[in-house]
């Protein structure tokens, strides 16, 4: 597995901010690519050399959030991704989503619903 930032030479931004647009609606997050690279955690995840998503991490009201976007038919694998970035953190995540997938792949992660379309990973 290997992990681009985009204060990286190598980093993917064109497949990045592609992915991110294509599935902008999904996200439920309308700000432009540039601003969220610049004001989040961005994480670009590859596997055997292969782009498979991006995750990326922001605080909102003294909290955390989390949102990813990925290729379809990728979903086993960016869920070990997905896993994996949760152990940088030591506070609690939140995610807000109404897309089945993601909500799928947030419970079988450890995330409790919490409210309408709000999960929690407890630390």
């Amino acid at each position: 597995m290997e992990i681009l930032i985009p204060s990286n030479p190598n980093f993917n931004y064109a497949e990045c901010k592609k992915l991110f647009y294509d599935n902008q609606k999904l996200l439920e997050d309308f700000n432009h690519f540039d601003d969220v690279i610049k004001q989040t955690f961005f994480y670009s995840f590859f596997v055997n050399g292969v782009h498979i998503g991006c995750i990326y991490y922001y605080e909102l009201d003294s909290k955390l959030y989390v949102n990813a976007v990925a290729y379809r038919k990728t979903h086993l694998i960016n869920m070990e991704c997905f896993k994996k970035s949760l152990t940088w953190w030591n506070c609690d995540i939140y995610a807000r989503t109404h897309h089945k997938t993601a909500i799928y792949t947030i419970l079988k992660c450890g995330f409790k619903k919490v409210g309408e379309n709000l999960y929690i990973y407890r630390k």
